[in-house]
């Protein structure tokens, strides 16, 4: 298992579909990357994420980047 912490840089309108998905672009220090995840709309602003947000990601052996959306939008 991995787990980094990282900031929520941007949130941005995807060009298409834009009224169900926002992007959210990660800054991970440790690896010196940005990730880039694709949510939900309605998911995002029900967990109040927004920019500057620190979050941890979770990365287990089986990668499932849905269910990683998931939980990185579950209430804490």
């Amino acid at each position: 298992m991995i787990l980094l912490d990282g900031e929520i840089t941007e949130i941005n309108t995807p060009p298409n579909k834009a009224d169900q998905f926002r992007e959210l672009t990660i800054w991970v220090p440790e690896t010196g990357e940005h990730v880039e995840i694709t949510c939900f709309i309605h998911e995002l602003q029900k967990s109040g994420l927004e920019e500057g947000n620190k979050i941890s990601i979770k990365i287990e052996k089986k990668f499932d980047v849905d269910s990683l959306t998931r939980d990185l939008l579950k209430p804490q």
